[in-house]
């Protein structure tokens, strides 16, 4: 597509003027801030001459900013300057490790902040030498800003992944990228300027970057936010704020749906009113037909529609969108083992091809079969900033089509065109020649051993060639010693009861794990390639306590 974020942001403040774009919300639901079009564009410009000043232009510069109109104002004074944001977050920035490994990755030599945060950088910030810029300083040199010459190809920026079954990689996002999913989105969802968006999710991800930032820019709607420590604090706020700004669009992954149906208070629920919420879109994570089925039952009585749930599927590598529908639909994929009704993700975006591959072979399967997913778009970014490797195993074309594809790396199938997914190929549990999915254990786990008994679970095998062990890890919720039902050892029965019973399997080992023990990634998602080092970790401080306590 042609034009550039640039190109989009001057012609939306130039059109909507003082409009208003974006609007934050703080715990009593009351508008603290705003931007309109024209205060974006205006604010932005102003850093965008700093950021020159300091010659980002053509480089990365991490944005570590709270989520606020100083993110944004950063973000688009990047575009402007021609600089490369990488959104980055809390945990990454505090984590000396972490924050080491996305340097050498990216090569950033600046990290622009705000006032608050700037006067407590962590250590391990301060100590790599940054540049560090504040987007909140105002510029008394008054420096020059220069519009630079910018082309569909460039890019605008990177979004680095979350890393749940993999260390994070910085996918390299084009303008054009950008703008071609912003245009499926507004199709798939039907933008009109008189829809009100509400998010709580983060801006360093994809779906809340894209989905609540980009989209409300470019179809010129209103988007209000919340502050994502807000919405897990209290849930119930999430549909509170739809309710009270008339939301037209929101939604968020499979959990949000869950979480909020299990924790809004009855009392609370009553006073809420959801008919104006006419697109609920859920993706980011492998969506389960229970949960939408709970929300739906749940919050139909304040208005909620069965017929606003849109399931959607996509991923950073492709800028976000891929495809989606409105409705809940389930098929049971036919193939070993005992299957879970996978949910329809409907039919591929606009210029977009999706294939099912055999992951062994490269070729595609035959219609129904199950295989790696595999997209073809104009929103398929180029590949990896800095990281040829990967980008040569994920980017470029296939076996019997040579167009430029990514290889998603999560397993589904196509039926009547319409892409149903099953889960990540790194989670597949594979046990008697059939194949498991992590994600379906845990689902039934969670469901099955109730939310008041734990609030995570990681199933995965242990990987050791000569005793290969399926491992169940459960977490307690920080709160359970009030509510507990069930003791320990309960639990690790009714846990190998449920995996016997739902899919024939034998659990080796449950494990009890103390609150926010669980590694997760940025975006809440559970690190399962680093369970199984945490699993032997306890079992090496198990072993040293029992000899010490027989010496």
């Amino acid at each position: 597509m042609d034009g550039t974020l640039l190109d989009l942001l001057e012609r939306k403040a130039a059109e909507y003027g003082d409009q208003a774009l974006y609007s934050f919300l703080d715990r009593r639901l009351s508008v603290s801030q705003s931007l309109s079009y024209e205060s974006l564009y205006l604010r932005s410009r102003r850093f965008a001459g700093v950021l020159q000043h300091e010659h980002c232009y053509g480089q990365p510069v991490l944005l570590y900013c709270p989520h606020g109109p100083g993110f944004l104002v950063a973000f688009f004074a990047c575009v402007m300057a021609g600089a490369w944001p990488v959104p980055v977050t809390r945990q990454r920035v505090q984590s000396v490790a972490s924050l080491s490994s996305l340097l050498q990755a990216s090569g950033a030599a600046t990290v622009v902040t705000s006032d608050s945060r700037r006067t407590h950088l962590p250590p391990s910030l301060l100590q790599t030498g940054l540049r560090v810029l504040s987007v909140d300083t105002p510029d008394e040199h008054g420096r020059a800003y220069q519009r630079p010459a910018l082309a569909a190809e460039d890019t605008a920026f990177i979004q680095y992944t979350s890393g749940s079954t993999s260390s994070p990689k910085g996918v390299v996002i084009s303008h054009g990228n950008v703008l071609h999913n912003a245009r499926a989105i507004a199709r798939a969802f039907s933008c009109r300027r008189d829809d009100i968006g509400v998010s709580w999710l983060p801006f360093h991800h994809d779906m809340g970057l894209i989905g609540h930032v980009i989209e409300p820019l470019y179809a010129g709607l209103h988007n209000y936010f919340l502050n994502p420590v807000d919405f897990v604090a209290r849930p119930v706020r999430w549909l509170q704020a739809i309710a009270k700004v008339g939301g037209t669009l929101s939604g968020g992954p499979d959990f949000a749906f869950a979480l909020v149906t299990q924790k809004t208070p009855d009392t609370q629920q009553r006073e809420l009113s959801l008919d104006t919420w006419r697109l609920a879109y859920c993706g980011a994570e492998k969506i389960r037909p229970q949960t939408l089925s709970s929300f739906v039952d749940r919050f139909s009585p304040c208005g909620f529609r069965k017929s606003s749930v849109f399931p959607c599927y996509g991923l950073a590598e492709a800028t976000l969108f891929v495809s989606g529908q409105h409705g809940v639909a389930t098929h049971v994929p036919v193939e070993p083992g005992r299957a879970m009704p996978a949910v329809c993700l409907g039919r591929p975006a606009a210029d977009t091809t999706v294939r099912i591959i055999n992951p062994d072979t490269g070729c595609q399967v035959t219609e129904g079969g199950s295989g790696e997913v595999c997209i073809s778009s104009p929103s398929v970014a180029s590949g990896y900033y800095r990281n040829l490797v990967a980008s040569n195993n994920v980017f470029g074309p296939l076996v019997e089509d040579r167009r430029h594809y990514c290889r998603t790396g999560d397993r589904g199938f196509l039926r009547e065109q319409r892409l149903y997914l099953l889960g990540r190929f790194k989670n597949v549990i594979k046990r008697y020649g059939c194949s498991f999915h992590a994600e379906d254990l845990e689902a039934t786990l969670k469901r099955g051993l109730g939310a008041q008994n734990i609030s995570r679970c990681a199933a995965f095998t242990t990987g050791d060639p000569s005793a290969d062990k399926l491992v169940v890890l459960l977490e307690r919720d920080r709160d359970h010693r009030k509510v507990m039902i069930a003791a320990d050892g309960h639990l690790i029965e009714r846990a190998g009861a449920l995996v016997s019973d739902e899919f024939g399997l034998v659990v080796d080992d449950v494990r009890i794990m103390p609150a926010n023990s669980l590694p997760l990634t940025s975006s809440g998602k559970i690190r399962r390639d680093a369970c199984p080092d945490l699993y032997q970790q306890q079992i090496i401080q198990e072993t040293r306590i029992g000899n010490a306590r027989q010496s």
